[in-house]
């Protein structure tokens, strides 16, 4: 079967919350659906790669691209072994021992975010600091989840959204739409919806069916106690 364009699945949604003559509440919501899940799951179809050369000597800041959300994972590999850097907060980038003197493989990172008006004005998202400084040239293998546009007039637009699972797309949209005409069924709309998009999450997004194991922070806890986890502790 052929993917259904914005359009009729506005259309869709307006006849089954039985308000038809809403499609300019009901495109609204199919973009708010759609943003809900690039906003709040790390789905695969929004993971991309890119690959970031570091100079030695250097924290960055390395320009982040404008569709950044969040970063995935980030490692590099030296003599075929990877590295995972692991994120901190700003206010931990800033209690760091930074001297020209020291100078490592790197083994954190942190992102500093523009606002919406700014990252479009800067054609950038913001920036990225690795710690410490990299003692040689590497090459950051970067995966980070993307934000996906708005989809213009999803009422009358023949865009075919992103997302694959239309019937998903179809009553979520139709469950926000319930809010507009005071539908007793919105609740069991969206547990259907959650049950719905739990099954896709499994297959292919965030909640991978498979082991997960839980570890402490290798920032706090390695080895040697009283270094950090680099190529001095390997």
């Amino acid at each position: 079967m052929a993917y259904l364009q914005a359009q009729q699945i506005v259309a869709r949604a307006c006849a089954i919350a039985k308000c038809p003559g809403f499609i300019q509440q009901g495109g609204i919501y199919l973009n708010m659906v759609l943003e809900d899940l690039w906003l709040h799951r790390d789905l695969k179809i929004n993971r991309v790669t890119e690959f970031l050369p570091v100079q030695a000597n250097n924290y960055g800041p390395i320009t982040l691209p404008l569709n950044y959300l969040r970063t995935y994972d980030l490692f590099f590999q030296q003599n075929n072994l990877p590295y995972f850097l692991h994120p901190i907060s700003i206010e931990e980038w800033d209690q760091e021992f930074k001297d020209p003197s020291i100078a490592n493989y790197p083994y954190e990172f942190m992102t500093t975010l523009l606002d919406e008006t700014s990252a479009q004005a800067a054609n950038s998202a913001g920036d990225l600091y690795i710690y410490p400084q990299s003692s040689g040239l590497i090459t950051l293998t970067h995966r980070y989840m993307v934000k996906q546009p708005d989809i213009t007039t999803p009422e009358t637009s023949t865009v075919i959204p992103w997302f694959p699972d239309q019937q998903y797309l179809i009553k979520a949209t139709a469950a926000e739409l319930m809010t507009e005409s005071d539908d007793t069924r919105q609740e069991s709309f969206r547990a259907q919806c959650m049950d719905m998009l739990r099954t896709h999450l499994i297959m292919e997004g965030d909640e991978q069916a498979v082991v997960k194991s839980v570890r402490l922070d290798p920032r706090r806890f390695h080895s040697n106690r009283t270094l950090k986890p680099t190529k001095i502790t390997d």
